[in-house]
Parts: structure tokens; C-alpha cells; sequence
């Protein structure tokens, strides 16, 4: 400070009330020469100099307030500068109010970033500050930070406006989030003035405890409270509003989606629930799909297979967007049938589908209800028709895999198979009614089930599709086994599995018989193809445990003790021998065939 700045605010202040323009331009070479100079400043902003980069002086020289203009035996109180928050009017009188009057204008100019970070500088704890907090809370719509920040407002009694306009932020907070208990509380004392003439705060709180009214449900108090509300202030435009439009109401958030923005001072970057529900949805749906794809690929071989699953899911996608686009788009039926031996991939394929149409919003769950005709039957045909019925429409928004659907027609019947006749008279209707609700995936051998499928006329022409699954070969058995040891994170001895597997797969894949249907069954697929594959892994993983036991001496063992197993090293706890692989080809073969490879 100098001479002549101190020269300069003197001037300044004298010349307020004569000439603003004149004391303005005094004030300005003050603070040019002194940014420091609050009562510059202040000076500045009482001459009508009301812009952000004068206030935001006056903030940053606040610790200085009023030093200048004390020496000059004046009180910045005789100044009178007042600056407007919300529903409130404060006095410019000290360093505090200087800061909150800069950021009563950076939250005019919506910088509430900067207005927040201003207001966490101020460390001195005073009502007009949690005001302003509160009111930067309501200008960005975070209710449950204004709550945190009014709470216990009721005990200001020392400013009976301050503590009215607060309890007002805090009832239409609590509205908005629902609470209308603590809302209503709050607005009572909003409203509860001694003054006469316009109060805006009585006006809203009155406001708000009408639409209050009207969320819970009592629109007769609702509209009788507006009107009363209209009638005492003509001119406010949204109560006219709310009276005429019975939809018109509050807009009810929850925290979550107050979380959920991505700019929090921003409330059109939240997202609401349906929002979230649907996003979630559809990362479910993109998982679900991922899912789906990753276990096609996973699948050893069944090229044909593979392509048909996206041929069909490249044939929904086409339908689903044709149907957006309003191009006539014929219903079909998505029923289909998977015919081939046992333990080729039918189920995972099954639930593969389930998952892209689930993935692709055809079906609302990605579930397969599993089910043949031994699991359905009763003791009576009643039953039967009663347990298919249930079982069915528990199903529904899901998909059905119905497999060994060859044995729902056996021979042998004077009359025809009942319990299979009462199956088909379920699922033939229930195909057909149901067909945009579920998908009906029938699984068995390819000539058993055309036999099925003449038993009903209705029956062949619920299924569009069929998929062909074959017995595995040789070589692709021994992929299958390659793929389960290295996915079990095992290393098969080099050679071992050509050595050992290759001659009775190629034997179980030649020895064939056919059915009373004419279905060539290989002993293979009486083994189960690639089940038979992982119960051989399976049980040649349980003889190489035995042997890392036996040979390590490991059968007694203390198992807190951290140095156990230090000399076994990771490859010999992950290696399958020929031996192993062996054993577990014995362990896994029912025993006439076991006894047969013994002597091969």
C-alpha cells in the first residue's frame, strides 16, 4: 500500500455517492497499482462494477477487507453492497462475504467447478456458507449433498430468513429424492413467516407441498393447494402450469443416478434407472454373445456346425433390422432340430444359441431347460400331459433342449406310444403358441427322429432348422484331448496321445451298427464321442496324481508346512505319460470293452 493508492481509495469512496462513473475510474488506478486493496475492490463493486474479474479480485484480496477503508475511519458496512444467492440477499461486509459473492457470480455463470473449489478455501464454518453450499448443490441437482449440507439448519436462529430459505433447499432436496416425510418437515418451516408482501419462499414452499400431494397420490389437496398458490401469486408461471397439467409433478431421482454422471455438476449427464437397466442389459448381451462365440470356438472341429450357428445368427440379425426399419419381414419359426450321436457338441451348441438369441433380445433369458422323455413321464398319462405343461411354461423366455427326442414314438405299442403321444400333443400347440416367447431345440438321432416327426403332421413343420452333428474321427478325438489337458493347464508327454489313443479311436470309430431306425451307431458314440474323450483325461490326471504322491512320498504330509512340495518342480506336476494316458483309457471304458483292449 502506498501514499497514493491510499490517496486514490480515498478519493474513490468520496466520490460514490456524487459521481460512481468518476470514483470508478479512481478505484480502477487503486487496484491497478494494489491488486491487493480489497476496499479497492469493494469500492469498485459499489460503484456498479459488478464483473466476474472484479469480484474475483475482491475474493482473492478478502484477507484484507476493510483494513483500508478503517484507517479512513469508514465501515464497509456503509458502503451497503449486497449480492444475491438464490432466495437470499447478503451483506458485502467482510472477507468471507467477498468470497461468497464471487462465487454467487460463478454460479450464476455455471462454474460450479471453480465455485466449489472456492468454497472448500473457506475454513472459517458459518451459516452463509453452508447456504451457499447448499445452494450450489440445488443449482446442480445434487440432493443428497444439499441434505448433508442443511442438516440441522432448523437451529439458525439468528437469521430467521436464512434459516427459512434453507429448510426450503432441504424440502425440495428430500422431494426430489422421494422423502417427502423430511420434506414436508422442512417445507413447514419454509413457510412459517412473519413477513408481509412477497415472499418466494413461503410461495415455493407451497408450491412444492402441493406437488407433494400429488406424487402420493391426493390430487384433489394437490389442486385445491396450486389454486391457493395461483390465486396469492398470479404471475407464477409454473404453479398456472402444474394446475392445469395433472401430469405435471416432480421429477423423483435416487443417489445412484446422481452418481452416475459423468460430469457431477451436470444432471444431463446422469443416467436413471431404465438407462442403467438397459445398459446393463446390453453388456449382458454383448458378454453373453462373446460367450456364445468363445464356445463355438472352443469346440474341436464341427466346421458345418459352426457355420450354420452363424448363418442363423447372421439370419436374426437381418430379421431384427428389417423389422426396425418397417420392411415386411415374414414370422418364422425358430424351433429347430439337432440330429447326430451322443457327446458331439449338441448341448454346447444348444446353449450357445440360447445365449446369441438371448444376446441378441429374442429371448429375455440365456437359460436351457433340459429334458427328454424319462424326465416327464408319471405314472399316468395325465401326468405326463400335467409335468409337460409345467415344465414348458417354466420355460418360457428361454430356450428347451429336449434331447433323445427319438424315444418319444418308441414301436412296440398296439396303439402307438402314449406317454410320447401325450408329450408330442403338449409341445405341438405349445410351439406353435409360444413361438415368440421360446425356442424348442430337439436333439437325437437323425432317422429316429423323423420317425418322431411323422407321428404328428403338425409336428415336422414347427422346426425351420436342423443342424447335422457326426461322430468325431480319430483325429479329432485326440484334439479334443490335447484341448482339455492344456485348458486343465497339463502337458501331455511328447507322442503320447498318437501313441496310446490313436488305435482304439480309430477301432471304437469303425465297429458300427445300425438301429431298427437304420442310424448307424459307431461304438464311439455308444462311448459318448467327446465325453469318453474327457473322462479319459480325467482319469489319467487321477493315475499321474497317485504317481506324484508314490514317488515323492507325499502320503503323509503336512500340509501347513510352506516348504512342501519345493523339490516337485512344474513340469513334473503337469505332465500326462503314456502310461498315465494309458490307465486312464482303461479306467474309462466300460468293462467288456476294457477287457477287449487288454488283449489287443
Amino acid at each position: 500500500m502506498s501514499v497514493r493508492t491510499m490517496e486514490a481509495l480515498r478519493a474513490g469512496i468520496k466520490a460514490l455517492s456524487i459521481n460512481p462513473r468518476r470514483a470508478l475510474d479512481v478505484l480502477r488506478l487503486a487496484t491497478d497499482e494494489d491488486p491487493a486493496m480489497a476496499d479497492a475492490w469493494l469500492g469498485r463493486v459499489a460503484a456498479g462494477d459488478r464483473s466476474m474479474s472484479t469480484l474475483a479480485g475482491l475474493s482473492a484480496a478478502a484477507a484484507r477487507f476493510g483494513q483500508d477503508l478503517m484507517t479512513m475511519g469508514v465501515h464497509p458496512k456503509q458502503l451497503a453492497v449486497s449480492f444475491d444467492v438464490g432466495y437470499v440477499r447478503l451483506v458485502l461486509d467482510d472477507g468471507i462475504a467477498a468470497k461468497l459473492a464471487h462465487i454467487a457470480a460463478l454460479l450464476a455463470e455455471r462454474e460450479f467447478e471453480q465455485a466449489n473449489a472456492l468454497l472448500d478455501s473457506i475454513s472459517v464454518q458459518a451459516n452463509r456458507v453452508t447456504y451457499v453450499r447448499a445452494q450450489l448443490m440445488h443449482d446442480t441437482e445434487r440432493w443428497p449433498d444439499l441434505l448433508a449440507a442443511v442438516t440441522g439448519c432448523q437451529a439458525w436462529s439468528a437469521d430467521q430468513y436464512l434459516m427459512r430459505a434453507a429448510s426450503l433447499l432441504e424440502g425440495k432436496a428430500a422431494a426430489n429424492l422421494g422423502l417427502f416425510d423430511r420434506a414436508l418437515s422442512a417445507l413447514t418451516r419454509a413457510s412459517e413467516s412473519s413477513l408481509t408482501g412477497e415472499d418466494p419462499v413461503v410461495r415455493d414452499a407451497l408450491y412444492l407441498r402441493a406437488l407433494i400431494a400429488r406424487c402420493q397420490g391426493q390430487e384433489d389437496e394437490a389442486q385445491h393447494m396450486l389454486a391457493d398458490v395461483v390465486a396469492r401469486w398470479p404471475e407464477f408461471a409454473i404453479a398456472k402450469q402444474a394446475l392445469a397439467d395433472p401430469t405435471y409433478s416432480l421429477h423423483i431421482v435416487d443417489h445412484v443416478t446422481i452418481d452416475s454422471r459423468t460430469d457431477r455438476w451436470d444432471p444431463a449427464t446422469q443416467t436413471t434407472p431404465a438407462q442403467r437397466a438397459a445398459a446393463d442389459r446390453a453388456d449382458a448381451a454383448r458378454k453373453r454373445m462373446a460367450d456364445a462365440e468363445q464356445s463355438l470356438a472352443n469346440m474341436v472341429g464341427l466346421d458345418d456346425v459352426k457355420r450354420q450357428i452363424a448363418s442363423l445368427k447372421a439370419s436374426t440379425i437381418t430379421r431384427i433390422l428389417r423389422q426396425r426399419k418397417g420392411i415386411p419381414t415374414p414370422v418364422v419359426s425358430r424351433h429347430m432340430l439337432m440330429v447326430g450321436p451322443p457327446g458331439v457338441g449338441k448341448t454346447e451348441s444348444a446353449r450357445a444359441i440360447a445365449k446369441i438369441f438371448c444376446g441378441l433380445g429374442i429371448l429375455p433369458r440365456p437359460d436351457v431347460y433340459e429334458t427328454k422323455k424319462d424326465s416327464l413321464t408319471g405314472q399316468y398319462v395325465g401326468d405326463v400331459e400335467v409335468q409337460t405343461r409345467e415344465f414348458l411354461s417354466n420355460s418360457l423366455g428361454a430356450t428347451v433342449f429336449f434331447d433323445e427326442f427319438g424315444d418319444l414314438a418308441h414301436g412296440g405299442y398296439a396303439h402307438g406310444d402314449p406317454i410320447g403321444q401325450a408329450i408330442i400333443g403338449v409341445l405341438v400347440p405349445w410351439m406353435e403358441n409360444h413361438r415368440d416367447e421360446a425356442v424348442l431345440i430337439a436333439a437325437g438321432y437323425p432317422r429316429a427322429c423323423e420317425r418322431v416327426l411323422g407321428v404328428n403332421a403338425g409336428l415336422r413343420g414347427r422346426f425351420a432348422t436342423t443342424i447335422a452333428f457326426e461322430s468325431y474321427q480319430p483325429d479329432k478325438l485326440i484334439a479334443i484331448a490335447q484341448a482339455i489337458i492344456t485348458r486343465g493347464g497339463d502337458i501331455p508327454e511328447p507322442g503320447a496321445l498318437e501313441a496310446v489313443l490313436t488305435e482304439p479311436f480309430t477301432r471304437f470309430y469303425n465297429q458300427e451298427h445300425r438301429t431298427e431306425d437304420n442310424d448307424i451307431v459307431r461304438t464311439i458314440d455308444t462311448l459318448g464321442n467327446g465325453r469318453f474323450v474327457r473322462n479319459i483325461v480325467e482319469a489319467a490326471q487321477k493315475v499321474r496324481d497317485e504317481r506324484i504322491v508314490d514317488a515323492y512320498g507325499l502320503h503323509h504330509v503336512d500340509l501347513t508346512d510352506d516348504n512342501l512340495g519345493e523339490e516337485i518342480t512344474d513340469d513334473a506336476m503337469s505332465l500326462l505319460t503314456g502310461a498315465d494316458l494309458a490307465h486312464g483309457l482303461q479306467e474309462a471304458l466300460p468293462p467288456a470293452l476294457r477287457e477287449r483292449s487288454l488283449h489287443v
